[in-house]
């Protein structure tokens, strides 16, 4: 696990479950995110059902300190299914 410090105001390219392995417990302030849709846009490998586990979530919900604010962006149709998931996961809608 690295220390906070070596993340701070950088901007982190990586599969988001292993980037988040590596965050300390309540660490972050803030989660901004526009995860993939599943729609299957122009066929592409990235363009997956990723957002609807909870597990993805429950980590985000791990990293975050308490009270944090989590602001994900949502396909206009498969938004239901993102909501669903992340409250799952214990986030409060």
């Amino acid at each position: 696990m690295k220390p906070i410090e070596e993340l701070k105001n950088k901007i982190i390219q990586g599969d988001c479950m292993e980037v988040m392995r590596e965050m300390p417990d309540n660490s972050i302030d803030t989660v901004i995110t526009d995860p993939p849709y599943f729609l299957g846009f122009m066929g592409k490998e990235w363009d997956n059902d990723i957002a609807f586990n909870p597990k993805v979530w429950k980590e985000a919900l791990r990293v975050a300190k308490p009270g944090a604010t989590l602001l994900c962006f949502g396909g206009t149709r498969t938004w239901h299914r993102l909501a669903c998931a992340i409250e799952d996961a214990g986030w409060i809608i």
